[in-house]
């Protein structure tokens, strides 16, 4: 395949941090590249030092000649009295819009003072011609069309200001003017953020038939798996490839942490055979000087071994893994019961009458669009909001536990030492080795909880759930604003949960992994399905309808 963009050796500092070091890699065409990596590890970074918008302080990156680049940024800016539409045309490359252009580098290059000038003109005029050019050789107004109702914007929508758009809504009309431009390298900082499952699968389908490379970073590792077929993971400064989707990545990962492991050990056992012959050639010599010189190499072969195992970093196959006890104590078998439960607003039914019950140890993933009631049915539970008709009660010891990112329970300005102390009763020591368990380090125990991370701060506030004795959690899109390493680490600390669990997520891959069992709030109507998220979206719209037609009668809470 064509080499579209190579780096050779680069370093990259910011702020006083060491973002890369030697770092190499080659993109291809026909590459659909993951990045994967901690928040910090630098994916943003690399994606503007691939569109040359910044410039690395050691080695370099090289494009192919006339390489075209699209980078869809986590922020886009628009003129403020543009539609949506002429938006998209603008930045994809209206004729209209190439044309005048072309007319006014004619005038520049007629007014240009010297060659340099004169050559930055043509190089422009060149690439406005080609995309000109582009333009014409296809429909330029259907294929705007097309990608804008692919991405979910109504036509009724077109003419609306840019202006009056969410910051999301914002990023769409980007990501829509960038596809229409085809550049060589698309560079995706996010894309799917923002999307439905509908909008997410025809994006899926667009970055699969793109004719040259793509790059992305994602969250949604369902939908990393549904394009990939490479993954670059930014770790300790550097990049490391591998071939294939985010599911082969994990295995092969696993194969290489695992062959690390097996050589690290052959390297301490055979450190320490040398280390037992150095003493015994060291007692030889002391009885028998022959034995001197044999001994003097010996220590030096040892320091030697023993200076490179400590260059090796050690392999720690558990290194992302929570050591918590999160054993809840148990409660009834029986977590839930809903009877004839419905919810309006007014005269907004939310939630027609249904049925459910929920047991002890399931994991029950709360899917829908947005408005079906899933925050609606959270609440209710919680008491926070009373049914319009019904019944609601949780099993005797049953203790529920909310957890949401936007209502954080969190006070910023405590460390997590002092927040543990604070509800349940421990030394300092017991805090901070519990702490440790969580993935902090000790300097970070005394840390402002303000100054954490979102997966830090995610890991504290379910295990303060914990420790305040919750069975039974209620989880509000736990995923949101995570890296893919923060998720894999709540994952594990979820599955070792031994009560109940109900979340609400749009992570299929989260709730494939965790849940098993799927409930689904559409139109008002409650359909239950057994399994993850797979099984439920290949049978879609069948699962066993947990709605009654018969009213409920008044609302009742016990």
């Amino acid at each position: 395949m064509t080499l579209l963009i190579q780096a050779a050796n680069v370093e990259y500092a910011h702020g006083g941090n060491q973002i890369f070091t030697d770092m190499s890699f080659e993109v291809h065409e026909g590459d659909r590249l993951a990045l994967i990596g901690e928040n910090g590890a630098g994916k943003s970074t690399l994606f503007r030092l691939m569109a040359r918008q910044l410039a690395p302080h050691k080695g370099a990156i090289t494009h192919r000649n006339n390489l075209t680049v699209g980078y869809l940024a986590q922020e886009a800016v628009f003129p403020s009295d543009a539609t949506l539409y002429d938006a998209v045309a603008t930045s994809a490359g209206d004729p209209r819009v190439l044309e005048e252009r072309l007319r006014e580098l004619e005038v520049a290059m007629a007014e240009a003072t010297d060659d340099d000038e004169l050559a930055q003109v043509l190089d422009e005029y060149g690439a406005v011609m080609a995309r000109l050019e582009h333009s014409a050789a296809h429909d330029f107004e259907a294929r705007i069309g097309l990608v804008l109702r692919g991405l979910r914007f109504d036509e009724a929508r077109w003419q609306q200001p840019v202006a009056q758009l969410s910051g999301g809504e914002k990023k769409l009309v980007a990501l829509a003017g960038m596809l229409l431009e085809e550049p060589d390298v698309l560079l995706l900082d996010e894309p799917d953020n923002h999307l439905d499952v509908v909008a997410k699968g025809w994006l899926e389908q667009y970055i699969r038939n793109h004719r040259g490379a793509v790059a992305l970073i994602s969250h949604d590792r369902y939908f990393i798996d549904r394009v990939a077929n490479r993954i670059f993971e930014l770790e300790d400064g550097g990049v490391t490839g591998y071939a294939g989707n985010y599911s082969q990545f994990l295995e092969e990962k696993q194969a290489r942490l695992e062959r690390m492991e097996s050589l690290y050990e052959l390297q301490r056992r055979e450190l320490k055979k040398l280390k037992e012959s150095a003493e015994q050639l060291t007692q030889w010599a002391r009885q028998n000087p022959k034995f001197a010189a044999r001994a003097g190499n010996k220590r030096r072969l040892l320091e030697i071994e023993r200076e490179r195992l400590d260059n090796t970093p050690t392999p720690n196959l558990n290194r992302r893994r929570i050591d918590v006890d999160f054993n809840a104590r148990r409660g009834s078998t029986l977590v839930l019961e809903a009877k004839g439960l419905a919810k309006s607003y007014g005269a907004r039914e939310v939630l027609q009458p249904f049925d459910l019950e929920l047991w002890h140890g399931e994991r029950v993933g709360l899917v829908g669009p947005n408005g079906a009631g899933k925050t609606t049915l959270f609440r209710m539970i919680l008491g926070l909001e009373e049914p319009s008709a019904g019944r609601l009660r949780l099993g005797p010891s049953i203790v529920p536990g909310y957890y949401a990112q936007e209502q954080e329970t969190l006070d910023p300005n405590m460390t997590p030492l002092e927040h543990v102390r604070k509800l349940k009763p421990m030394t300092e020591q017991q805090a901070v080795s519990f702490l440790v368990g969580l993935l902090f380090t000790r300097e970070d125990a005394m840390n402002r909880i303000g100054n954490l991370s979102g997966g830090e701060r995610s890991r504290l506030q379910i295990a303060s759930l914990i420790l305040q004795g919750a069975n039974f959690l209620l989880l509000d899109e736990p995923t949101n604003n995570l890296d893919i390493p923060s998720i894999e680490v709540l994952e594990a600390a979820l599955l070792d949960f031994e009560g109940s669990i109900l979340t609400i997520s749009h992570d299929r891959y989260y709730l494939d992994k965790l849940c098993t069992r799927m409930i689904e709030l559409d139109s008002g109507i409650v359909r239950d399905y057994p399994g993850g998220y797979s099984h439920y979206d290949g049978h879609r719209g069948r699962g066993t309808v947990l709605t009654i037609q018969a009213s409920a009668g008044p609302a009742k809470r016990r």
